[in-house]
């Protein structure tokens, strides 16, 4: 039984530092999971937002990064982000050879 209309996106894995392409969000209610594997020391995310699809910015209120030193899934809920589009970008991996998979939802 559903409460409320939610939906999800799946973005792209990432394997290397760079960024999922942008999806377009109808919501300032957003969740990211992120699930990451084969971590050997911790990989950088940043869950970046957007008002026009070309300049993007942290959607963490004090511009910090995020590190990661397992493997397993996690999930980061922002609430009052008025931004029309979403990405996660992978900022660095120190070794191994990670995958960090991503799902967006919005209420």
């Amino acid at each position: 039984m559903a409460l409320f209309p939610f939906s999800t996106v799946a973005l792209t894995s990432l394997t290397a530092a760079g960024v999922t392409p942008s999806i377009k969000v109808v919501s300032e209610s957003l969740t990211f999971q992120i699930t990451t594997s084969s971590v050997s020391s911790n990989v950088v995310i940043r869950m970046e937002g957007s008002l026009d699809d070309t300049s993007f910015f942290n959607l963490d209120e004090s511009e910090l990064d995020t590190t990661l030193t397992t493997n397993g899934t996690f999930a980061f809920a922002l609430n009052g982000t008025p931004v029309k589009f979403v990405r996660v970008r992978l900022v660095s991996i120190s070794g191994g050879t990670p995958t960090v998979a991503s799902v967006v939802g919005a209420a």
